[in-house]
């Protein structure tokens, strides 16, 4: 095909190709302008879920190029605080974390509850019941390889007939760890807010500025009853006491993860039926557990036991649509470098090697920035 020119089309053509080229340059311009215009703060995000896979936001120089005057001398702060190498590599991800605003993510949210929901259904397994343990079955202890417990009908007698999570949803479900964190947050409204709030080894609730009123789940580690209720074989009430301002929650007690701990679970639900409480106690399923625990250590994560916060945070990824958590800090210096207590109420530390706490800490921070909860740190005002 020829195409014919002549001197006034040539000169409408040439007016074209002119503002096209005009047009394509201010593009560009304004792409490059923009791309300049990224803020600094997102610009550290983008190798955010990267640096939380496997990255030291202390040795990337990159990022630290990035980071204001302010944020280098935090950085440089926390290089000096007397821990440990994988610690401070966690602390560190978390400096980075504070400064990248996660948008919630519904589609990797529905990932994490897909796959629990496969491995583990907390909605079923999550508690021992007659529907899912009969009668003369065994239930294998998952603290205590071997180990295993015959269901007579004294135990029977003990349990409901089915989960109370069957068929349940939660909208938004608050995940309140014990940290000492947790001191003049002023977080106590917004947990109050939540659809389920959930709450461990039955804190002394006696800052509610802070903590909040309500809980709809609550744990209770039979170590909890030998050490502040001698077993409960002597006055009971100090028990009932403690127990009173969870008049509405659902005492979940891990019965059968170590021998010895059966009997003294029956004896904290025989304690409460005396006293007339109107909790509901439930035995924790070690075969929820042992799957719980298999499942994170085909993804990576095995430490000797994990504790009741990473397990009750993976039954809110199957149970909620929105996740927030509070008091969880494994650190004994907040971001201001300032010391403070292990939990809200005491500063009395756990057992070394039982849990894994850094690098459960570790795993929240790489949900927040996947936008599957949030986590709440300092004051929520």
């Amino acid at each position: 095909m020829y195409l014919d020119l002549r001197p006034g089309k040539r000169k409408i053509a040439l007016g074209i190709c002119v503002v096209f080229f005009i047009s394509l340059t201010l593009s560009l311009m304004q792409r490059t302008n923009r791309d300049q215009a990224i803020p600094q703060p997102l610009a550290k995000c983008w190798k955010l879920k990267e640096l939380l896979g496997t990255g030291n936001v202390l040795e990337n120089r990159s990022i630290l190029n990035h980071m204001s005057s302010s944020d280098k001398e935090l950085v440089h702060a926390v290089e000096k605080w007397p821990l440990e190498g994988e610690d401070r590599k966690i602390l560190a991800q978390l400096l980075l974390t504070q400064e990248c605003p996660s948008q919630p993510n519904a589609t990797a949210l529905a990932q994490y509850r897909a796959e629990l929901g496969q491995c583990c259904n907390a909605s079923f397994w999550l508690a021992v019941t007659k529907e899912n343990t009969p009668l003369g079955s065994d239930i294998l202890l998952d603290g205590n390889a071997g180990k295993k417990i015959k269901v007579k009908t004294e135990l029977m007698d003990l349990l409901p007939k089915r989960s109370p999570f069957s068929g349940i949803q939660y909208d938004q479900c608050a995940v309140v760890g014990n940290g000492g964190i947790l001191q003049n947050s002023s977080c106590g409204q917004e947990i109050d807010q939540a659809d389920l709030i959930v709450r461990f080894n039955l804190p002394l609730m006696n800052c509610s500025v802070d903590v909040g009123t309500k809980t709809g789940l609550v744990t209770l580690n039979p170590s909890i009853l030998q050490e502040k209720f001698k077993n409960l074989q002597a006055r009971r009430k100090p028990f009932a006491d403690a127990l009173s301002p969870y008049s509405s929650a659902l005492v979940f007690i891990p019965a059968f993860s170590f021998v010895g701990h059966s009997d003294l679970s029956y004896r904290a639900l025989y304690t409460m039926e005396d006293f007339g409480m109107m909790q509901r106690a439930y035995f924790l399923n070690p075969h929820y557990l042992s799957a719980l625990k298999k499942h994170w250590k085909d993804q990576g994560f095995h430490p000797p036991r994990l504790s009741s916060g990473f397990m009750l945070i993976s039954v809110a990824l199957e149970l909620c649509k929105h996740i927030t958590l509070y008091g969880f800090w494994p650190f004994p210096h907040d971001l201001a470098d300032q010391p403070i207590p292990h939990h809200y109420y005491d500063n009395v530390m756990p057992k070394r090697g039982m849990h894994a706490m850094p690098s459960e800490f570790s795993h929240y921070l790489r949900m927040y920035a996947q936008g599957v909860l949030q986590i709440r740190l300092g004051k929520c005002w």
